[in-house]
């Protein structure tokens, strides 16, 4: 695994490229899938190296509803199966259900800026090459899209694809809509995207084990490290348009 040039941004591949057939995600049809090459993008560990979440309803509704709607979804006899979508949209019902969304959304947009200029800055040299070579550039995240979708047109992303929640009569209901844009989730979401848009080639960014069926569908698996000071080899750079 050689360093490549100072204009490569710095990550690695730590899982082995998952190549796709040549059907893949471009559609029904033999032969060489077409399309202009994607990059998808985990966001939490990923383009940032700590969580967004917490921070972001501590804005909302302060740090002590924070800690006592936690302690609820702890008490509370969850399924095993999908526990940790079931606390999520537990908090999220207590913390944000009833909120007016013209009131929470500023909100909302300011902490995508805040975010925003707080990115790991290798992720987003890598990011800016994707985009100057011309790629497709997408958010993944479990996160909701109430201040990811911010975030993506800061970052002028092409799509983003995350957590949604429900709104009725101008209010955030607190529920999620569509479920947790999580694991097998998000990588169904994503395919369904890359079956809308095809792609010659797709990178998949994540840092975490949930995230390997999304790291499976790409033809270049990256696997994110939080503080490692990562390379990316010079043979996954290699443009197929």
């Amino acid at each position: 695994m050689g360093v490549v040039n100072s204009q490569v941004p710095p990550l690695t591949v730590i899982e082995p490229p998952q190549v796709l057939p040549a059907t893949g995600t471009g559609g029904d049809v033999p032969g060489p899938r077409r399309g202009r090459p994607a990059a998808v993008w985990d966001l939490d560990g990923t383009l940032t190296r700590t969580g967004t979440l917490l921070p972001f309803l501590r804005r909302v509704a302060g740090p002590a509803a924070v800690v006592r709607a936690m302690a609820v979804a702890a008490s509370r006899d969850l399924p095993r199966h999908g526990r940790r979508s079931a606390a999520k949209a537990l908090v999220l019902q207590q913390l944000l259900g009833g909120r007016e969304l013209g009131a929470v959304d500023p909100l909302a947009r300011d902490y995508a800026g805040r975010v925003r200029k707080t990115l790991r800055a290798d992720a987003m040299r890598l990011w800016s090459w994707h985009r100057d070579s011309g790629h497709r550039l997408v958010i993944a995240s479990a996160s909701p899209g109430i201040y990811v979708h911010h975030l993506g047109r800061l970052l002028g992303a092409d799509e983003v694809i995350c957590t949604e929640m429900a709104v009725v009569n101008g209010r955030l209901t607190g529920a999620l809509k569509g479920g947790n844009c999580r694991g097998h989730e998000k990588a169904r979401r994503v395919l369904e995207h890359l079956h809308e848009q095809p792609a010659s080639r797709v990178w998949a960014y994540a840092n975490s084990a949930v995230d390997r069926p999304l790291l499976e569908i790409a033809d270049i698996a990256v696997r994110v490290t939080t503080y490692r000071h990562l390379t990316l080899r010079r043979d996954t750079l290699r443009d197929d348009r």
